[in-house]
């Protein structure tokens, strides 16, 4: 899931107008007017460098970041970007802010902003740690072969008569149905998933969920991407990445033949990407919504270790930011995200699997 995120992300980026020009191999300038006690110029670029993992400031740049860093407020910081080309043209700006009263609280931003604006797919890259190798075992002496003993064959058991089992044990063999409900097991759903209300409109997307049932409670560990939602105001326009986290557990569960439902309480955050384009500028900013609401699923048993899946969420928006709208006449709306409730619906498969079953 985490790469489909990376993936969304990256083409956003790349795809508007304001980084349309600079390229990842483009060499590239640093101007920064930071404010004192703060970070610096040589610190800063030394530590893009370092999360990008290749220099990538030197003489004569073809794009230049030009960033002032400033008091946002009695007790926060803010930071302006902006991306100039070799002409002196502003092709686009960013604003970072934070509300911590140290100035160091913004540097980790600073950081992925600027690599983003360089490189988005490097930005994003963390290298694996290499394990440590495995220390090389000794090899155990021989222990030496002890002659057998010739013992006399056990007596052979008497046979035992087979009993045909009951009708009711026969059939319940042959037809398909769903596992006991206190069974234990874990179940796999891929689903293609729709939401309203959590942004503005109807957001597309895929979701998968893993239904988990220890022995007691079934719980549930759900994901989902909506990788494009698409929003215009009097000129202005902003684009929705949304990535989807919602866990929760199911009290209640039922199970007749080849149906089996359960309902569920569940918590969910939305992480969402706002790029709006407006007055020859465009910004890029994270957000995160939280929603508390009830989760319902519905399936029918398909085969041994299929079936068709329906569920059905719905989530009060508990935390509910705002997402700042710009405007062509060079003006900016700041707008709630979503509405007080939002819904899901998926439609898919779940997988039983080799690894048990739920009920």
């Amino acid at each position: 899931m985490g790469v489909m995120l990376r993936c969304a992300f990256f083409l956003l980026l790349v795809g508007g107008p304001a980084l349309a020009g600079p390229r990842p191999e483009s060499r590239w300038g640093l101007r920064w007017n930071g404010a004192p006690g703060c970070i610096q110029a040589a610190p800063l670029a030394r530590a893009v460098e370092a999360r990008l993992g290749r220099p990538v400031f030197g003489p004569e740049p073809g794009f230049l970041i030009d960033g002032v860093l400033e008091r946002g407020g009695p007790s926060g910081w803010k930071a302006r970007l902006s991306l100039v080309d070799a002409r002196g043209n502003v092709l686009g700006s960013r604003e970072v802010s934070t509300p911590e009263a140290a100035c160091t609280a913004i540097e980790p931003r600073l950081l992925l902003v600027i690599a983003v604006m360089i490189d988005p797919s490097a930005a994003f890259a963390r290298p694996a740690p290499a394990s440590p190798p495995e220390p090389e075992r000794a090899p155990e002496p021989e222990r030496p072969q002890e002659p057998m003993a010739s013992e006399p064959p056990p007596p052979s058991a008497p046979a035992v008569p087979r009993v045909a089992p009951p009708p009711e044990t026969a059939r319940s063999r042959i037809q398909p149905g769903p596992p006991a409900p206190r069974g234990s097991g874990t179940v796999l759903t891929a689903a293609a998933t729709g939401s309203v209300g959590g942004g503005f409109g109807v957001a597309p997307g895929i979701s998968g969920t893993a239904w988990f049932s220890p022995g007691g409670w079934p719980w549930l560990l759900r994901l989902a991407l909506a990788p494009y939602a698409g929003y215009e105001k009097d000129g202005g326009r902003l684009a929705l990445v949304t990535s989807v986290a919602e866990g929760g557990v199911c009290p209640v569960s039922w199970a007749d033949g080849a149906w089996s439902a359960s309902g569920c309480a569940t918590a969910t955050f939305s992480l969402v990407f706002a790029y709006s384009v407006g007055f020859e500028q465009g910004r890029l900013e994270p957000i995160i919504r939280g929603d508390l609401g009830p989760r319902a699923r519905l399936e029918r048993r398909l085969g041994e270790r299929t079936a068709l899946h329906v569920g059905l969420g719905a989530g009060f928006g508990w935390l509910r930011p705002t997402v700042r709208l710009l405007k062509p006449d060079g003006t900016a709306e700041d707008l709630r995200l979503g509405l007080p409730v939002q819904v899901t619906l998926d439609v898919g498969v779940s997988f039983l699997g080799p690894w048990g079953g739920m009920g």
